[in-house]
């Protein structure tokens, strides 16, 4: 159940930096609302971001965030150009900043599941035609969901965390993330709950109907793209139809290559959603 619906609320400096970053059309053709929604009795603040002239029914994507805690949460602005481009291509966009006390993949995926009950609150949405989309710790959890509901027609995945024990082998920070945010005082229990985190270990589980897309930059120093390329071969060999798209000199955020990755996932989603 969606609880609340609030407009957004930008600075002039935001909605000029809106219109020159993500284009005019976004800024003044679509909706996007701050929302709060119930998940496992819990308040969970997320987003909601629509055309704001809609004819008919429309597809839903779910577009799951990366990061942990403050680190990768959206706020208004940013949701008003990512979610607003999206909305602008014709979808229902839902996106949750996952529950306060998240666990990396653990009880937090509940809160992405809900949105597929928060969808049916909005009468042009065709709850039918379901996409998702992930970017980087967001990937890990779209990997996860797809084992969980096969109402998932279709898949983007960017940058997407797909071997928790290789991550930690780059010796970046997130080996401490996941100490702090699923860890065990068991050695054996961490490293279980690090290889249910890991789409490398259960790809076979992973829904065979639904359409993925893989997108990973070869300079990621963040997470490496033979996360992206495991799985993918992993998905290939259990029958899954996926398609990698790996970009050259792309780092984790594909910062240079922005134009390109969205027309990939926009013609994706068009193609399997309309």
């Amino acid at each position: 159940m969606i609880l609340s619906r609030k407009d957004l609320i930008l600075n002039e400096t935001q909605e000029k930096l809106l219109v020159s970053g993500w284009g005019k059309s976004v800024f003044d053709k679509t909706v996007v609302k701050n929302i709060v929604y119930e998940s496992d009795g819990i308040e969970v603040q997320g987003y909601a971001a629509y055309p704001a002239s809609v004819s008919g029914k429309i597809p839903l994507i779910i577009w799951n965030r990366g990061g942990n805690n403050k680190d990768g949460r959206i706020d208004d602005f940013l949701a008003a150009g990512i979610f607003g481009e999206i909305a602008s291509w014709g979808y229902l966009v839902l996106a949750s900043n996952y529950r306060e006390d998240e666990e990396f993949g653990g009880k937090d995926v509940n809160d992405i599941l809900k949105l597929l009950t928060c969808a049916g609150e909005f009468e042009f949405c065709d709850i039918n035609k379901v996409g998702m989309e992930g970017w980087s710790r967001g990937g890990m959890m779209t990997y996860i969901v797809l084992c969980l509901t096969e109402r998932i027609k279709c898949a983007v995945i960017i940058s997407g965390l797909a071997d928790l024990f290789r991550s930690e082998r780059k010796k970046n920070d997130l080996a401490e993330v996941y100490i702090n945010l699923f860890g065990s005082e068991s050695e054996e229990e961490f490293i279980n709950r690090k290889r249910e985190r890991s789409a490398v270990y259960f790809a076979e589980k992973i829904n065979r109907e639904t359409e993925i897309l893989l997108i990973h930059g070869t300079n990621d120093r963040k997470i490496s793209f033979q996360d992206s390329v495991d799985v993918y071969n992993k998905l290939k060999a259990n029958g899954n139809n996926c398609e990698l798209k790996l970009i050259e000199g792309g780092d984790h955020y594909l910062r240079n290559h922005k134009s390109e990755v969205s027309e990939l996932r926009r013609k994706w989603f068009d193609r399997h959603l309309k």
